[in-house]
């Protein structure tokens, strides 16, 4: 994280989560949880007038505890943490908070964190690489990434057509999605949330992980992404080996403009090993 001083002040906010029907498609291990792109959008949108920081630039993105859904909410009610410093950054957290037996105790439980920078020009774009060159490419039709590598509801299939991996890169098409609802601070979570499932796809295949986004160290949205909309996606993967995959992903509109720039996404396993890719997925071993 940058190097901050104490900050200024550190308010509560009191949020209510919403849990709009589609969010029932997004299931780990049989529960419905709340993705870290929405979690990301109630941070953003909650942020006081007051403050100035800027939700479209963003670092240091941590998602530390699973937020479950338990059957029947409409919304949960949780806590925005702001931490406002002096140079306009603000640290946001999304919490909620548990009591024991007769309300002896209570403790908060950090879902998700992010640091909202200050406004002003943007000059970290990166380029975009170029598409794989000899490498052999794997071409992954979406039908089984969603059948059997991300088994999400219809609502959270938006890898649209067949997912490309090579040792170097990944690559496809993503959607905005359809379900409705307002127009929010970083536009549609699900071009970022499928560009999640192919890095997903990436580490099944060439690192034998089933992976989950667990942070970030920067993020740009330079163009909101928009439901109905279609974006070029590219992941490329840093060096490194597991329990802690990153990667770099790009977002780019059908004009060839950047709509979104995620650097350093942070990707493990949270199953404890229970979780496994199929064989079919895995590239065989060299002999």
């Amino acid at each position: 994280m940058e190097n901050l001083s104490q900050p200024v002040e550190t308010i509560d906010v009191a949020v209510a989560v919403p849990v709009p029907a589609y969010l029932h498609d997004h299931l780990v291990s049989g529960r419905v949880v709340l993705p870290a792109v929405e979690a990301l959008q109630v941070l953003a949108a909650t942020l006081p007038a007051s403050v100035f920081a800027d939700p479209c630039r963003q670092e240091s993105g941590a998602f530390s505890h699973l937020l479950t859904v338990e059957p029947g909410l409409r919304e949960i009610p949780a806590v925005h943490e702001i931490s406002r410093f002096a140079n306009g950054s603000c640290l946001s957290r999304l919490l909620t908070v548990r009591s024991g037996r007769q309300a002896k105790w209570t403790r908060r439980v950090e879902h998700a964190s992010v640091l909202f920078l200050p406004a002003g020009e943007e000059t970290d774009r990166m380029e975009t690489p170029s598409a794989a060159g000899a490498e052999p490419v794997f071409t992954l039709p979406c039908r089984l990434l969603y059948e059997e590598l991300v088994p999400f509801g219809p609502a959270y299939q938006n890898v649209a057509g067949d997912v490309s991996l090579t040792e170097t890169a990944a690559w496809a098409k993503v959607s905005g999605g359809e379900a409705p609802g307002p127009v929010r601070p970083l536009g549609s979570p699900f071009p970022a949330d499928a560009a999640f499932h192919i890095a997903c796809a990436w580490a099944q295949r060439y690192r034998n992980t089933v992976a989950f986004p667990v942070g970030f160290r920067r993020r740009r949205i330079f163009a909101p992404t928009r439901a109905g909309g279609t974006y070029d996606c590219r992941v490329v993967p840093l060096p490194g080996e597991a329990p802690v995959l990153r990667f770099n992903v790009w977002l780019r509109d059908r004009d060839g403009g950047d709509a979104e720039i995620i650097q350093g996404l942070e990707m493990r396993d949270i199953s404890g090993g229970r979780r496994t890719p199929p064989a079919w997925v895995r590239k065989p071993r060299e002999t």
